[in-house]
This record gives C-alpha cells, structure tokens and sequence, in this order.
C-alpha cells in the first residue's frame, strides 16, 4: 500500500474508533441524561409504556398505574386518589410535563433507574417491561387532610401550610389551595391536557403553583422569631431585657409605625421582650431592627434558609425567600423587622424557623422520601436525616420557646388556643389586593420535647388576625398528627 493510501485508511481507522466511543458514551454514560432532559419530548409520550410503582402516604395510595392495554403504546393509565388535595406532593405526569414526586423519582417509578436493573432481571429477560419501585412518602394522611381542609375553608384567595418532624426534617403535610385535580392533566389525550393546562393557567390565583412551597408571602409579625433570635444571639438581649414598646416615629418620614397587628394596649412602657413579642408590638421590633442593623437581620435570616432555594427532593425546591441584602434606608429597616417592605417567605421556610427553634437550634434538611422499595421489598431508598446548620444556640432557642409560648397564653394567639399545649407566632400583613390581609401562625407542639413544627397562612379579610384564621388550622393539623 502506498503512502497516501496508507494515511487515508489509518484516519479512517482513527474516525470509526472515535465514532465508536462517542457512541457508546452517548448510549452507555449518558444515556439516562439524554432520556430524561427536559427537552427530550418522547420521554413523555414513551411513558404510558411503563407501569409505574406507586406513591404511598402510609397506608394510603396516592398514585398508581392501571393497565388499560391501550394503543401505539398507552398501555397504562395513571390514576391519583385525592389528586387535589395532594397535588403539591406527587405533581403529575402528563403528555407534556411530569412534576413533584413524579419527576423527581421518575426512574425509580417508572421502572428505568440503574438500582433496580438487579430486582427486575427477569422480567428484562423475558422481554417484559420493568415494573416501578414504590415510593413511601413522609407524608401523615390525617395530619394532610386537616391542613388542606384547613386552607381551602379559611382562605378568602390563596392558603398554605406546611407540617415537619421537629427531629428529622421529614415533612408531614404540604397544602397548598387553590389546587386542582391531577387526573384531569394525566390523561393521553394532547388536545384535552392542553385545554385543562390553558384553563388552570387562566385561573386568577392559578391552582398550578404550590403555595405550600413555590410561593412566597409576606411573613408579617411571624418575622420577630428571627429579629429576637438575632438580638439574643447578639448578647445585648435576653427574653427577660426590657423592650421599649413605645409609640415609635420612623426615622425618615415621621410617620408611626402603629401597633395594628398586635394588642397595643400593652404596647408601652418597657416591658420585657417576651412580653413585647406576645403583644406583637411592631414599635419594639421597628426600633430592635434599627439598633441591631440589616446586616446582622440578613445574616440571621441567611442562618435558617433565606436567600436561597431549598431542595426537598431532586429537582423539587423551595421558591427563595427574601430578606433585602440591598441597602435599606431607615423607615424600610423598620419595616423590614416587621415582616414587611420586601421580606418574604414561604410556608416552608417558616416551618423551617419553627423547627430550628423547637429542636434546640438544629435546623434539618425537609424531604418528603421515606424509602423506596422494589416489587420484591427489598429497600432501594431509606432517608437520612441531615442536619443543615444550627443557626441560633440552645440557649437562644430555648428561650424563644418560651416566648412563643407566652404568645399562646397571654399574647395574640391566646383567644383562640389559651391552654392548649402548643406554641407560636402570629403574623399578619397587607396583600395590596383590596380588604385581603395575609394571616400567619407559625410554631410546634407539644411544648416539651416538641415533635411536629408548623407554618400556616391564610389570606382573609382586612381586620383579621394569623391567631382568628391561621392559629385553628395548625392546631388541628398537629392534633392530626400520628
């Protein structure tokens, strides 16, 4: 062979070789990336091919496949049991889209993840589809039924509430209202997924968003767990140092910043701070914000979550709550210690305060996977508990323990919960919609040795008060828990 020749075939060598790997890269290591990447529209129409595993709250099925032997490969049917009031958990999937649980254990589910390649030899052996793993959630059925229940009855336009285990992190309830039903989106029909989508998208608040999770609120007064924690942390402060609660006139504008939301008749003087946060005295904590500074508010905040999404599964995370790192001027630093201006904050994320508090200042990781199990119950999945960070100490927490259960006994909450065992925060704040106010109520219970944390908003009429409408709802989801 002569020398060109001989070149030619060694570069034609060097590219077949090239090709090879790069196929094998593609097919082998890359394969259930390209298979899953969201811009890969057949994974969806490939997905009524497969008999996906169930989801599970306890006893309870919240999602499974039913084979209905259908054509051009919908050979399965997803069905939800109480699609609406467990929509923020599972999500769907659809011709278009998957959400919740569903994507995020998608591969388990849907038979396809590396892991269960040993359970289901033999049906791959026989040519048969892989049957899905069962995902056990975190969730307490009772615990979810009086929070949705809570919500869609207490609110006057959106409502979420959010449950956790103080100890682990594992996330009880999750509602969220507006919702709507996830059978009506799984359908195989195109045409008539496309027209439900338009309609729920057109809805005004849409039921689609998760407000448990994927939205934010106002967190009005609920926000003076963490200016206290900031000013006990600081060492200036105990619950027991005097608080001027007097009539307090912003720096900028001269205007008051009233005692609206809390009992201004105990709104004077210099009582102890524990006293001040019981009445909610939005003149104390304008003036703390003040003296303490924006920089220490927004590290304190930054301590327990703000700022920065939360992942509570792969690919299902927490909208961000806010507080101002820009620069504030004095009238808005007041606010901003008030839970208002532009601090916002998630359901989620307040029950996350509420955890780190009644757990000692231990703030864990939320999830909602309790395992996941193959068809022959051995367990692919097991939770493991992580511990984020500890944002205030012992010491710090116990003590805003304390306060909040003065806010129960003789504080804002106490007309409606006074000697029930359980502890928290009002809060309420203006919504811009007219007459809406956003009511809060955000704690744990018991009050020794604490087991579940809680936050719950509602949005209800000008006037009312996280303790009228908010405060029942978690007494009830507590008491629901098993």
């Amino acid at each position: 062979m002569n020398k060109p020749l001989r070149k030619v075939a060694v570069a034609g060598m060097v590219l077949l070789v090239v090709l090879l790997i790069n196929v094998n890269y593609i097919q082998g290591s890359q394969a259930d990336k390209l298979r899953t990447d969201p811009l890969n529209s057949r994974q969806f129409a490939q997905q009524w091919e497969h008999n996906r595993g169930p989801i599970m709250a306890g006893k309870v099925t919240l999602a499974y496949s039913e084979k209905i032997g259908g054509k051009d490969g919908k050979e399965y049917q997803r069905h939800y049991n109480q699609g609406t009031m467990y929509s923020p958990i599972t999500g769907y999937v659809s011709v278009f889209s998957r959400t919740g649980l569903e994507a995020a254990q998608n591969g388990l589910l849907d038979g396809t993840d590396k892991r269960l390649a040993l359970h289901n030899w033999f049906d791959v052996l026989v040519g048969k589809k892989a049957a899905g793993a069962t995902v056990q959630t975190t969730i307490d059925p009772d615990a979810q039924e009086a929070a949705y229940s809570g919500v869609k009855n207490k609110t006057m336009r959106r409502g979420g509430a959010v449950a956790i285990d103080v100890k682990t992190g594992a996330i009880l309830a999750m509602a969220s209202f507006p919702s709507y039903d996830t059978n009506n989106v799984a359908v195989h029909d195109g045409t008539k997924a496309n027209k439900v989508f338009e309609s729920l998208t057109k809805e005004k608040p849409t039921p689609l968003l998760n407000y448990a999770m994927r939205e934010t609120f106002a967190p009005g007064s609920s926000f003076k767990i963490i200016d206290s924690a900031a000013a006990i942390e600081s060492g200036q402060y105990t619950k027991d140092s005097p608080a001027d609660a007097n009539r307090l006139l912003l720096p900028e504008s001269g205007q008051e910043l009233h005692n609206s939301d809390g009992d201004e008749a105990k709104c004077n003087g210099s009582p102890p701070l524990i006293n001040s946060f019981a009445a909610s005295c939005n003149s104390t904590f304008g003036r703390l914000a003040g003296m303490l500074g924006q920089s220490k508010l927004a590290e304190m905040a930054a301590k327990f979550g703000f700022n920065k999404p939360t992942e509570v599964e792969n690919g299902m995370s927490s909208a961000t709550s806010v507080y101002p790192t820009k620069r504030l001027g004095g009238d808005a630093l007041a606010r901003s210690g008030i839970g208002q201006e532009v601090v916002t904050a998630s359901p989620l994320q307040m029950a996350m305060v509420a955890q780190a508090v009644a757990n000692d200042g231990k703030l864990m990781k939320p999830y909602l996977v309790k395992r996941v199990v193959a068809q022959d119950q051995s367990e692919l999945v097991t939770a493991d508990p992580k511990q984020l960070g500890q944002p205030i100490s012992a010491d710090t927490a116990r003590q805003i323990q304390e306060m909040m259960g003065a806010v129960v006994d003789h504080g804002t909450a106490s007309r409606y919960l006074a000697g029930r065992d359980i502890a928290g925060k009002t809060g309420t704040a203006e919504t811009g919609v007219n007459g809406i106010n956003e009511d809060w109520f955000v704690g744990f219970a018991p009050r020794n040795n604490p087991k579940v944390a809680f936050a719950v908003v509602t949005e209800g009429p000008r006037g009312s008060s996280g303790a009228e409408y908010s405060a029942p709802i978690a007494l009830r989801i507590v008491q629901a828990v098993h």
